[in-house]
């Protein structure tokens, strides 16, 4: 059924443009993930799923 619907598309370039779209917004979160500076960043938040909360409450009060 894809291979129906994709083969009767009036606009193909419009499927490459979506590729594109998608290719360019991949490789720009894996720049913006390992940019230069952020190693300090992800190593300040890396404990922050198994903090139980302590640093939440005092900033609460």
């Amino acid at each position: 059924m894809k291979s129906q619907v994709l083969s009767n598309f009036a606009w193909p370039e419009l499927s490459i443009l979506a590729f594109l779209i998608f290719l360019t917004f991949f490789c720009g979160m894996i720049y913006w993930t390992f940019r230069k500076g952020t190693r300090s960043l992800y190593k300040d938040v890396s404990p922050l799923p198994f903090d139980e909360g302590q640093a939440s409450q005092g900033s609460r009060s």
